[in-house]
């Protein structure tokens, strides 16, 4: 992670050692302002070791130092945490998040499942993990080491330097130094703290990342109502900073839909699978802490299913002990709530001991394999060992629950462009200038695409073009076509022709970027086709014979293809996504892929 000094005594003897954590002591995030030196006494045999961290581990290891310092100390941390309900900087990160397209991905991936009027706690779970989606594509992760900021080439760390004024503004207590291989260039790598400025640089580690992300699903779970642009602007949400004593960080939050706590990781756009870890990452361990505006919580449990291993390397403190300095700083982060706010923590907090319980003594799913780590470079991950058993290990076809592929939409679509070409052919309109229609047809669904989805409206200049005006039957051919994108139009007196919605927007929004590939393969074939007559309105002109509606496995290739992120349906009907032959059709990032099976209805 970052270096830092530590002290050992031993018998009479004073020793300075520094170690860089990268080496294998395990650490986790900051959040402490001030390079202040913290003190873990740990026991080894005669020796004493006195760790002077200035803020790797500052948050945590007051935990296990039962005095009235340390309750200060991590009184301080929970304060930290508290920035995230600071107006100022939640307004301005407010203004960096697109909620109307993240709200729009949201009812979308609803709809494929045929979810078109989801619940209030549906859209809210389905927003919460579209956000996660979004941060993890925009957030850039820092290599360690990093490219050279000068020529973007390899460096070499060279140490650890005080930060600069400018940056200490920011919550930064320790700044990392690279200098290059190559232009010899220094690259400085400040750890910063404070959530607003992680907004701004979009970059870090597993702490940086954990620290913004905790902070985003904050910010949209706090806008005050009379400012809502959306009904999204605010969705149920509670959420707590996670951090792993065996040197990793990331996010919880209570979902309302779900009736339980998920866990998220913006690294690796994780979610919902807290074995990831102690399975995945083959992590042994210890002490996972979550940390809120309204308490501290030790939800170990959550993550493990070896218990008994992970009770034997919980040796710092004895468990009533953790207990008991953990009720006491949840009591003083609670002080000054009124006892209506306090019998609802107290009832959440005792459901919460319960399904730890459960969580703990539930069976685990064997036939469920999952991953490494993916956040880092390899040879970084493999120092941690935290590679895992297998490299291109992802949760395997088998174990992944069937859902309903509802794409009756895509075959309604590809139909509607039969009426259009027949038109074309009855008009007796040259190939080129059926075309050009059509190429028309495309620019009013793009400017439909790119308006607000809530409020998607367009037009046609019938007379745009005086030498060769668009007919009204042409127009009226479109009526089929608009009318399976949930869409209407109508003429007016300056031969103008309106585009707006007729009825649910959701279902305009899944089908516009299907009407777009099917132009596209439309226009593309017309081009290639020697002879437009009726005779050649069939395949590959028109695609009449889709298998559609079905039952499909999820699939989680999302860290390979397609948007990386929302199981790939075989049926979307969206050349990015949709596997059309039989052997699987030539993807995103140009890979082929097999569809294994489906289900008949």
């Amino acid at each position: 992670m970052v270096a830092r000094k530590f002290q050992v005594l031993h018998d009479a003897s004073n020793f300075d050692v520094d170690h860089d954590t990268d080496d294998g002591l395990e650490v986790s995030l900051s959040l402490s302002l001030q390079p202040y030196p913290l003190s873990l006494y740990l026991s080894v045999n005669c020796l004493v070791v006195f760790f002077r961290f200035s803020n790797c581990c500052s948050l945590l290891s007051p935990l296990f130092l039962p005095t009235n310092k340390s309750k200060g100390e991590i009184r301080s941390c929970v304060d930290q945490v508290r920035l995230y309900e600071d107006p100022v900087r939640q307004e301005d990160a407010r203004k960096t998040v697109p909620i109307e397209e993240l709200e729009e991905k949201a009812l979308v991936s609803l709809a494929k499942e045929g979810n078109f009027n989801p619940s209030k706690t549906e859209q809210d779970h389905a927003f919460l993990l579209q956000l996660l989606f979004w941060f993890n594509h925009s957030f850039r992760w820092v290599y360690s080491p990093p490219p050279c900021d000068g020529c973007g080439r390899e460096t070499i760390k060279q140490g650890t330097d005080a930060p600069l004024p400018s940056e200490l503004r920011f919550r930064c207590s320790q700044v990392e130094i690279y200098r290059c291989n190559f232009c010899s260039g220094v690259t400085r790598f400040p750890r910063y703290n404070d959530p607003s400025k992680l907004i701004e640089t979009r970059r870090g580690r597993c702490g940086e990342w954990a620290n913004c992300f905790t902070f985003y699903c904050r910010v949209l779970a706090t806008i005050p109502a009379w400012k809502k642009a959306t009904k999204w602007c605010r969705i149920n949400l509670f959420c707590d900073l996670v951090l792993d004593f065996t040197d990793h960080v990331w996010t919880e939050c209570f979902s309302q839909f779900l009736g339980r706590w998920i866990h998220l990781d913006a690294c690796n756009a994780w979610y919902d699978n807290p074995l990831l870890y102690e399975k995945g990452w083959k992590k042994k361990l210890n002490y996972v802490i979550a940390i809120a505006k309204d308490g501290v919580y030790d939800v170990t449990k959550r993550y493990t299913k070896k218990w008994h291993e992970v009770l034997s390397r919980r040796n710092i403190i004895t468990e009533s002990a953790l207990s008991s300095v953990l009720n006491n700083i949840t009591k003083d982060c609670r002080r000054g709530f009124t006892s209506h706010v306090l019998s609802i923590l107290d009832d959440r907090d005792e459901k919460e001991r319960q399904a730890l319980e459960e969580d703990l003594h539930s069976t685990d799913d064997s036939s469920i394999s999952l991953p490494g780590r993916q956040s880092g470079d390899e040879q970084w991950r493999k120092s941690r060992l935290e590679f895992g058993s297998d490299e291109n290990c992802s949760l395997s076809c088998s174990s992944c629950p069937v859902r309903v592929c509802v794409d009756e939409h895509v075959t309604r679509i590809n139909d509607a462009f039969l009426p259009i070409l027949s038109r074309f052919v009855a008009e007796n309109l040259p190939q080129s200038r059926a075309i050009h229609v059509l190429e028309i047809l495309k620019g009013v669904i793009l400017d439909l695409q790119n308006s607000s989805f809530r409020n998607r409206k367009a037009s046609i200049d019938l007379y745009s073009n005086s030498s060769e005006p668009l007919l009204p039957q042409l127009v009226s051919s479109f009526d089929e076509l608009l009318s399976s994108l949930s869409l209407s139009h109508k003429l007016g007196g300056d031969g103008r022709v309106d585009i707006c919605l007729a009825g649910n927007p959701v279902k305009t929004s899944i089908g516009l970027p299907v009407a777009l590939d099917a132009l596209d393969d439309t226009i593309h074939n017309l081009k290639n086709c020697n002879n437009f007559s009726k005779d050649s309105l069939s395949l590959p002109l028109l695609k009449l014979n889709r298998i559609n509606s079905e039952l499909m496995p999820k699939t989680f290739f999302h860290k390979f293809i397609s948007d990386r992120y929302q199981a790939t349906s075989a049926f979307d009907g969206i050349r990015a996504t949709k596997w059309e032959e039989p052997n699987g059709a030539r993807g995103i990032v140009n890979q082929d892929y097999s569809l294994l099976f489906w289900y008949f209805m």
